[in-house]
């Protein structure tokens, strides 16, 4: 072999085991608070996880963050937080809370790898939040009259009080916001129009959820000068103690066209054994009288309560499962906003189901050997919806809306 052919086999030779040699891998950035979890709890934690709010610590820093990093991982991973209780297999809900898959390896991948603050340029601008109401600056304010006693130790407590609006002319209400004077024993607080149709809902506060909100050209309507009826249940804690929930109110100030409207797939039928773990109820159908939309579910029970289930039947049979709440929690209420209203054509229905626990095993229980009715637990498969052939603009008097 002369001297040029060996140096070309040895060249040859040498590209081979150049390309036969495996890449070295780059190593992976570290994953720090600063640059990757900081805007994970900027966008779906913050607006609990603060200073003044209902949550019991504040996630808006690394100083703040960091002693609860383990908690925050066990409870991400878990999906107890955030508080979101859809099943993501049915509906698509403008106010989900659930974290991505993606957000959750982040958040685990941070925990896992010392929990480490990052460097300062790569945190974001904290989220803006306005202080006092979340709905900005309010056209009215009201009010109940004067503080409720809630008492130190006994059973829960239904109590209505009135509310007079004076208001001079109909009020169409695009926003509203309850506020509890005392969170801590405020169950809910529910606030209806009493007109001589009887009483329709129209704002409420619940865990999960202050602040009412309707799509562009829908409202709530306040008739002038009506009574607001304000529905409060209170959970005595131990020590003697007042609230005075207050009520803010912004009304459209663009045109309306429909007025949302509140009904309900509920039951009061309910006789719930000591010790049943998974005790069936299924709610009266709603059945539309007209070509509507659907716009949000609200399935309301108590500490019993363990799955509940929205399915609307179309005329012709079929059906779609619109809200599935595998793991309720009574902690945890919030209305679940459709990301777009689903039609439901004259005829069709809306049909719930509901299981209870009413056993040990349900830590929220305060009783299993009681048996239960309804009162104490509740089967209240709330929805708003619109009329189709409602349209305000065309017809200055009030559309008439199925109750």
């Amino acid at each position: 072999m002369t001297g040029l052919s060996r140096g070309l086999v040895l060249g040859g030779l040498g590209i081979v085991a150049l390309l036969a040699t495996p890449a070295i891998p780059r190593a992976q950035a570290p994953v720090t608070f600063n640059k990757d979890v900081a805007p994970i709890f900027n966008r779906n934690c913050a607006s609990c996880h603060r200073a003044g709010e209902m949550a019991p610590m504040s996630l808006t820093s690394f100083k703040d963050a960091r002693p609860w990093a383990n908690a925050i991982r066990k409870a991400v991973i878990e999906r107890a937080m955030p508080p979101w209780g859809a099943d993501p297999a049915f509906g698509e809900f403008a106010n989900s809370l659930r974290l991505s898959d993606q957000e959750l390896a982040t958040i685990a991948a941070w925990v896992g790898g010392g929990s480490l603050e990052g460097d300062a340029r790569d945190l974001p601008a904290p989220p803006v939040f306005t202080d006092g109401w979340h709905i900005g600056t309010p056209d009215a304010v009201l009010s109940m009259s004067a503080p409720a006693d809630v008492p130190a130790s006994g059973p829960r407590i239904l109590v209505d009080f009135k509310i007079q609006t004076h208001f001079s002319e109909d009020k169409y209400l695009e926003l509203a916001e309850v506020t509890p004077g005392n969170r801590p024993v405020t169950h809910h607080a529910v606030i209806s129009v009493q007109d001589e149709s009887g009483s329709h809902r129209i704002a409420s506060y619940l865990p999960g959820g202050a602040v009412n909100s309707f799509p562009p050209g829908v409202a709530k309507l306040i008739p002038k000068d009506t009574t607001l009826n304000l529905n409060m249940h209170y959970n005595p804690k131990g020590t003697a103690t007042t609230d005075k929930t207050t009520m803010a109110f912004v009304f459209a100030k663009g045109p309306i066209e429909k007025i949302a409207v509140t009904a309900m797939s509920g039951t009061r039928d309910l006789d719930i054994p000591p010790g049943a773990t998974n005790y069936e109820a299924k709610g009266t159908p709603f059945v539309f009288a007209g070509d509507s939309h659907i716009l949000s579910l609200l399935p309301r029970m108590n500490e019993r309560g363990k799955d509940y289930k929205y399915t609307l039947v179309y005329p012709d049979g079929r059906s779609v499962v619109l809200l599935s709440v595998p793991k309720f929690n009574d902690s945890w209420q919030p209305s679940y906003i459709l990301k777009t209203p689903i039609a439901a054509p004259k005829g069709s229905r809306i049909e719930t189901i509901a299981h209870y626990d009413n056993s040990a095993n349900n830590k929220q229980n305060p009783d299993p050997t009681a048996r239960i009715k309804y009162g104490p637990e509740i089967m209240n498969g709330y929805f708003d919806y619109t009329v189709d052939s409602q349209n305000l603009l065309k017809n200055t008097t009030r559309a008439a809306a199925q109750p």
